[in-house]
């Protein structure tokens, strides 16, 4: 065996093995990637079901009030506004 031919097998196996690492490295990469996207999407879709829970607990309790307040006298609607609710900086 000659020295070239040593050396042209040293630089294949070099070659080789960096090509090799390359490829694991890309791979890798691309599913960390997919993961952290997976994640973000589930993330999203989590805060927008909660977002919907809270819309729709907010409006059913907006409707109760509505409804409450459609049955009280108007004299009772007045009574309890100026008991419940105060400007800031009011007593």
């Amino acid at each position: 065996m000659t020295l070239e031919m040593f050396v042209g097998l040293a630089v294949a196996v070099i070659a080789a093995i960096a090509g090799a690492f390359g490829f694991g490295h890309i791979r890798g990469t691309s599913k960390a990637e997919a993961k952290a996207e997976q994640q973000r999407t589930e993330e999203n879709a989590a805060a927008t079901v909660a977002a919907a829970e809270r819309k729709a607990e907010v409006t059913k309790e907006a409707s109760n009030v509505q409804q409450n307040v459609n049955h009280l006298p108007d004299d009772d609607v007045d009574r309890e506004l100026r008991e419940s609710w105060k400007r800031p900086g009011s007593r």
